[in-house]
């Protein structure tokens, strides 16, 4: 009996540690599949570093054939002469030190010739004397990103423009920016770098939103509340909370004057000091008893249907919305979308965003407006923006274009690839509908594009409770038309209204993207 009984015993743990060696084959196959590429391009892997010092890196190139770095014959890293062009395009090629996350990086497994067979090597071999990396064709387009970069002028921030049907990016600027010509000065410390220069906004830079997350709310809207196409709203001065206890009081009107501290961005400095690459929240403006949540600029609209109130970007009929939908709701429908997710993408290094529940009924309020605590990256929005455009679909964004031998001949097409389907075709149509009103006789008229139908969403988003820093400018939105299948997203740290700021850089940058052919 004792013999058999511990036959049991040592099958039953013959059979557990069968268990758990499959689970964590499993589970180390899952890893590697989800962060292998990270781990690849990480500076402190052994295997790239020794790759380097016994093959030449291969050229990068934009789309176009543009040649944006190479190795000369000395073994040194040369990047495109032209300055302008240079800094406007640093964060996407990345460096050679890993300091920055970019191309150099992310696309080592090529560049240093990962990818190469015994055939490629052995021809090589026999023509010269030492051995050369693929050549990496970029997505991005240069003389856009060029572009886009005169258009932010001093400002701090970031652009990005993407094909929505293809997720392919064909702009993506971030300030400031560094010179990769200089980088061992920069490390040195024998050269001046600006704060967080190394920061790529686009996929790095956490913001405030603003109403550019009014986007979500009213998706909430449209899956929670019944008759919200149908509804109608009075938008007549400030909903009022109590600033203790957070607790709407519908019944208390107050005069908003009495809450301003400043309402005219142009008499506030640019402070440099007060830079957003990781925004704090702002609260709403509040005496010793009360807190309200207002109209920007206290303009009241009065009844209004929910697309007026979209297109006029009406906080006190969002904040309504926002309560009745609820924070858990709320929060659910951000996480839908993919606010929270943790992206593992092969050809990006993005960040999270991230939806706080409100505690209170003014942090629910607070945050169906974009403030609060939410945070978004200047990609995701873009890419929730192509979803909408892209009826519902949201794919991949994508850097990768081409990869070429060393005789220029292509041997891999980076294919597009879907993320997740976050809308319904119908949700989509709504969206889209309300974000055209937007620009065509709302906030955002001046990101409008001659000839063609362009939807969006502003944001001004407010980053400082005393409001002794200027508001960030926003603006997110698409070309409609299939040919131009075109979605831009602006960032303008401490401009002021992203109608007056950030609309207007879109519309010139979405119309040069028409112009060279996208």
């Amino acid at each position: 009996m004792k013999k058999d009984s511990s036959r049991k015993h040592i099958k039953a743990m013959l059979a557990l540690f069968c268990a758990m060696f499959v689970v964590l084959s499993v589970y180390l196959g899952y890893i590697v599949s989800a962060y292998g590429n990270r781990w690849f391009s990480s500076p402190y892997n052994t295997r790239v570093t020794s790759q380097k010092n016994s093959i030449a890196a291969g050229m990068l190139l934009d789309r176009t054939g543009l040649r944006l770095a190479h190795t000369d014959s000395d073994g040194q890293r040369q990047y495109v002469g032209v300055k302008e062009l240079r800094r406007s395009m640093c964060h996407v090629i990345g460096d050679v030190y890993g300091q920055t996350i970019g191309a150099e990086s992310m696309f080592a497994k090529y560049l240093l010739g990962f990818d190469q067979g015994l055939a490629d090597e052995f021809e090589q071999l026999i023509g010269t004397q030492q051995r050369v990396g693929s050549t990496v064709l970029l997505t991005v387009d240069a003389d856009l990103c060029e572009y886009a970069y005169d258009l932010m002028d001093d400002y701090w921030g970031s652009v990005v423009l993407i094909n929505y049907k293809t997720g392919e990016i064909l702009a993506s600027v971030s300030q400031p920016t560094f010179d990769p010509n200089y980088m061992e000065d920069y490390i040195s410390g024998d050269k001046e770098l600006a704060a967080s220069a190394m920061v790529n906004r686009t996929t790095m830079g956490r913001y405030t939103p603003g109403s550019t997350f009014k986007i979500v709310t009213l998706i909430a809207a449209l899956r929670y509340i019944p008759d919200i196409q149908t509804r109608t709203f009075n938008c007549e001065g400030a909903l009022v909370f109590d600033r203790e206890s957070g607790k709407y009081l519908p019944d208390v009107h107050v005069n908003d004057e009495d809450f301003i501290k400043n309402d005219n961005d142009d008499d506030i400095d640019y402070d440099r000091e007060q830079e957003g690459a990781e925004d704090v929240s702002a609260e709403p403006a509040a005496s010793e008893i009360y807190s309200i949540v207002r109209d920007y600029h206290s303009e009241y609209h009065g009844e209004i249907d929910v697309f007026k109130a979209f297109a006029s970007s009406c906080n006190t009929t969002f904040a309504r919305l926002a309560m009745e939908i609820g924070p858990n709701r709320l929060a659910k429908v951000a996480k839908e979308l993919g606010i929270g997710d943790e992206f593992l993408f092969d050809d990006v290094m993005l960040y999270s965003s991230s939806f706080e529940k409100g505690d209170t009924e003014l942090n629910v309020a607070w945050s169906g407006v974009g403030q609060y605590k939410d945070i978004m990256t200047p990609m995701q929005t873009c890419m929730l923006t192509a979803a909408i455009a892209n009826n519902g679909t949201m794919m991949e964004p994508r850097l990768l274009y081409k990869v070429a031998d060393s005789n220029n001949k292509v041997k891999y097409t980076a294919p597009s690839s879907q993320y997740k389907t976050v809308l319904t075709a119908a949700e989509a149509e709504f969206v889209k509908e309300a974000m055209l009103q937007v620009v065509d006789s709302g906030t955002g008229t001046r990101a409008a594009v001659d000839g063609l139908t362009v939807g969006g969403k502003t944001g001004t988003a407010e980053i400082s409770s005393d409001k002794s820093v200027k508001t960030h400018a926003w603006f997110t939105g698409f070309i409609l038309e299939e040919e131009h299948p075109l979605a831009v997203t602006v960032v303008l740290e401490q401009a002021g209204g992203g109608g007056s700021y950030a609309a207007p850089l879109a519309g010139k940058l979405l119309s040069k993207a028409v112009k060279l052919g996208y």
